[in-house]
């Protein structure tokens, strides 16, 4: 262990040595390489790196996130149609505490994340490579370590589609996992950075599946949630019986997360 932090501390005096100008890029390569076992390495960096005063988890930080809404940006929503950001926001106050949530990636992900009220031991979250379609996998292997809870999983269109028959393992194994498809009909993350660079967004726009009905077809209970009022009814008739759902939520396309717009700044103008 002594060898490990003495080790650490040589790395960070070069690291420190080598000073970074204002022009590197933000995402620079790394310019040094530590190998160590993954807790002994962490517990050394910890004892060699000197302690700092936290400056951003204030109070003033915390009513900030309690109090106000994640993004107002002013968009159109067609008729028949969510804004993602509602459902976000309806979700966490139907959801029981205790139920675990996994949220996958893609664009809808951003708008999942919005749930400052969830403890973070309830909460996963999936950022492997920004890689779409692992989130199901995610949700199965929780509900399979922890049977004694209700798992829900967000996802969107286009990463469930990429696994959907696994709600098929899902119903056999009788794994208590409730789905949440935020339904833009599109890749997200691709249609919006396409429109914003003025190509053309057809490979990445595929229609509004139903996937209310293809879970029925493997057997297991599937909605197609249009208003937001009818969640409190929808979770509490839900966590009676237990089992495995899917809810299809019918989002609207073009809304943008905060992530794509500070991307693109010359496509969306500051709110």
């Amino acid at each position: 262990m002594r060898a490990a932090i003495a080790s650490v501390r040589q790395v960070l005096v070069r690291a420190g040595n080598a000073a970074v100008s204002a022009s590197t890029p933000r995402r620079a390569s790394a310019r040094n390489h530590l190998r160590a076992d993954a807790r002994l390495g962490v517990e050394a960096l910890t004892a060699a790196l000197p302690a700092r005063t936290a400056t951003w988890r204030t109070e003033a930080m915390a009513a900030r996130i309690r109090d106000s809404k994640p993004d107002s940006y002013k968009f159109e929503i067609e008729p028949g149609l969510l804004d993602p950001r509602d459902v976000a926001e309806g979700l966490e106050k139907a959801l029981p505490a205790d139920w675990e949530l996994v949220n996958s990636s893609g664009h809808c992900s951003w708008f999942f994340a919005q749930m400052p009220s969830r403890p973070q031991e309830r909460f996963l979250t999936i950022r492997e490579f920004g890689a779409i379609g692992n989130g199901i996998s995610f949700a199965m292997g929780v509900a399979a370590a922890r049977p004694d809870r209700t798992v829900v999983l967000f996802d969107g269109d286009g990463g469930l589609i990429m696994h959907v028959q696994e709600l098929e393992t899902i119903r056999r194994h009788g794994l208590n996992i409730l789905i949440i498809v935020m339904n833009d009909g599109a890749y997200g993350s691709e249609v919006h950075k396409l429109r914003a660079e003025g190509l053309p967004e057809a490979g990445s726009v595929f229609g509004h599946c139903d996937f209310a009905a293809i879970a029925r077809g493997f057997g297991i209970e599937g909605k197609s949630v249009r208003r937001l009022e009818d969640l409190p009814k929808l979770v509490q008739e839900f966590a009676g019986r237990g089992g495995a759902a899917v809810w299809d939520f019918h989002v609207s396309d073009k809304v943008v997360s905060p992530t794509i717009r500070r991307s693109h700044p010359a496509k969306y103008k500051k709110a």
